[in-house]
């Protein structure tokens, strides 16, 4: 993201005014991807792949997890397409398309 970029929108003047636009920490740098990107709704590329990472170093290192317990593990829960099990199908299997809410 260009500083031009990270010194708009919410922030984008005290952006400007604590340099940030030229030397962007992290946590800002997903804050405003995830403004620039889905409108501050949802995370971005770099955001949500850091998240995942997260949970999948976490289920990975713990050796009770059931990664650890069954092998060639697969979800067994009904998915849209059989056999490719995606987060859109645990909201529909939990009943909740919309976590966030009505904007």
């Amino acid at each position: 993201m260009v500083p031009e970029v990270v010194a708009t929108g919410i922030g984008g003047e005290a952006a400007r005014k604590h340099g940030l636009h030229q030397q962007t920490p992290l946590w800002f740098y997903i804050l405003k991807e995830a403004e620039q990107l889905h409108r501050g709704q949802r995370l971005g590329p770099v955001g949500s792949t850091i998240v995942a990472e997260t949970f999948l170093g976490l289920v990975h290192g713990d050796q009770r997890s059931f990664l650890w317990q069954r092998k060639n593990w697969v979800p067994e829960l009904p998915s849209e397409k059989p056999g490719h099990f995606t987060m859109t199908d645990m909201l529909r299997f939990v009943n909740d398309i919309n976590p966030i809410g009505e904007s």
